[in-house]
């Protein structure tokens, strides 16, 4: 779908028609929480294509999605030199003898925390990410192949630009937009107006070791 036709009145109205109508048979099947989950999905799916409808593609709001870009981009890249790292400093604990870590797995993912707390107002947002769509990077003792370099842990997500979807904007035609910020935006249900909220120091990087 063009992005002029996903900005139409008559593509809002569709989404809108199906996803956020609670008429009794919704109410009713909203006993089962898989579809309460599912039903609070296609409401976030709503509120998103409304939201990116409204954009405003000032150069003020460009501008400040290229930045966030960048700083996601960066996080990209360190989430998957920590994960590296932590990889070889367990390999190395496993060759002194140390057989208690001869199962293990490395996850390292991009997190999003803001102290103001604005995504209390929509229910369930941060979650839509965090529960199926967030950034990460896993390594295991067992990967297959093992990784020469930090970097062939991203390296299929550097072999293109990720504009496409709800980031096939315009001014991106010809600018680089990193995976990370496919999930969120793109995959996720964040919206481009919810981009101009954030801000990039409360976007870090979380790793987590299971033994």
């Amino acid at each position: 779908m063009k992005y002029e036709d996903r900005r139409s009145q008559e593509y809002i109205n569709s989404i809108m028609e199906c996803l956020i109508k609670d008429d009794g048979w919704i109410v009713a099947r909203k006993k089962c929480k898989l579809e309460e989950e599912h039903h609070q999905d296609m409401q976030l799916l709503a509120r998103k294509v409304m939201a990116n409808a409204r954009f405003e593609h000032s150069k003020e709001n460009i501008a400040k999605l290229l930045l966030l870009n960048k700083r996601l981009h960066k996080l990209q890249d360190e989430c998957a030199k920590v994960t590296f790292d932590m990889y070889r400093d367990m390999r190395a604990l496993m060759a002194q003898g140390k057989s208690y870590y001869k199962t293990f797995g490395i996850e390292s993912f991009i997190v999003y925390e803001s102290e103001e707390d604005w995504e209390g107002d929509v229910s369930g947002l941060y979650d839509s990410y965090d529960r199926a769509n967030r950034f990460q990077v896993n390594l295991n003792d067992a990967p297959g192949k093992e990784p020469a370099d930090y970097k062939d842990l991203n390296a299929w997500h550097e072999e293109l630009s990720w504009n496409i979807e709800g980031l096939d904007l315009p001014e991106f035609k010809d600018e680089y937009i990193c995976f990370a910020m496919h999930k969120f935006f793109a995959d996720g249900d964040y919206s481009l107006e919810d981009a101009m909220r954030m801000k990039l120091e409360d976007f870090y990087v979380h790793t987590e070791i299971h033994i």
